[in-house]
């Protein structure tokens, strides 16, 4: 059993860098979603549309 810690440390090593990896891609994906969600807005406000795309989106009706 002794011989084994070497591989318990080294797969518990393994997890800790994939769970930092994943998050911060996932923090990096928030600030693009962010990002995305303020240049729409300036967009929208720039070409004088009183509501969002997605709102207006939704009030088409469904398609045929």
């Amino acid at each position: 059993m002794p011989d084994n810690w070497g591989f318990v440390i080294a797969a518990y090593g393994l997890a800790a860098i994939v769970l930092i990896a994943y998050w911060r891609f996932l923090f990096r994906r928030e600030k693009e979603l962010d990002d995305a969600r303020t240049v729409r807005q300036h967009l929208s406000q720039e070409s004088g549309a009183s509501e969002p795309l997605p709102a207006q989106t939704a009030q088409r009706g469904p398609l045929p």
